[in-house]
């Protein structure tokens, strides 16, 4: 799969969110640890959420689709979380703004743009045991892939890879920003939860897209 629409982003979108939900008590349980114990809860609520407007309104193209999930997810979300996973949709989707179909290339730049969004209003970057740890890779991971292959599909499964890498290198990192921070080297040996997430995002993208 070369291109995309709405038409094949909408079942994978639908796809992450019943992820999410249903990965609620596994996130809850990795922030009581290193948090305040409601990232399961935000992440769960938001694409609950998200689901009910996704399977109620029919798009026409996948920026109004972008758009209305990254506004669900700050709206439905709440706190920093909100917006820092509202902006992983909506950070980036100038890039697909009139666009008819997007391609790989389109959908790398979309995401990267997303996660410079997210480094400025966060004043934040990889290595701080953040969610950007695992969004950065899974980046990279796709513009690895993008050199083998334009397939659409492979490159997500390619994200949810690199995403699951750097999901596992938070492990050794001293959380500096956030609520963890004040755990600082008890964090250590536990992945972050907002890295968690990106995985599962990038997961069910990679699954649900269908061929």
């Amino acid at each position: 799969m070369e291109f995309i629409t709405e038409k094949e982003w909408k079942p994978a979108m639908i796809h992450v969110c019943d992820l999410v939900v249903a990965a609620e008590p596994m996130l809850t349980a990795m922030d009581t640890i290193i948090g305040d114990g409601d990232h399961g809860f935000g992440m769960r609520d938001g694409f609950r959420e998200l689901r009910t407007v996704l399977m109620s309104r029919e798009y026409t193209s996948l920026y109004e689709l972008l758009r209305d999930s990254g506004i669900e997810l700050v709206k439905n979300m709440g706190g920093a979380s909100g917006v820092i996973f509202g902006t992983m949709f909506t950070g980036g989707y100038g890039v697909i703004n009139g666009k008819d179909r997007i391609d790989a290339d389109d959908l790398i730049e979309f995401f990267d743009e997303g996660s410079k969004t997210i480094m400025r209003r966060g004043r934040s970057e990889p290595g701080n045991k953040t969610m950007l740890d695992a969004l950065v890779p899974a980046i990279e991971a796709m513009r690895l892939k993008r050199k083998e292959t334009a397939d659409i599909k492979e490159i997500l499964a390619a994200a949810h890879e690199g995403a699951v890498r750097g999901m596992e290198s938070t492990k050794s990192m001293i959380p500096r920003l956030g609520r963890s921070k004040n755990f600082r080297e008890s964090a250590i040996g536990h992945a972050d939860p907002g890295a968690m997430s990106v995985t599962i995002i990038f997961k069910g993208l990679s699954e649900g897209i269908e061929v």
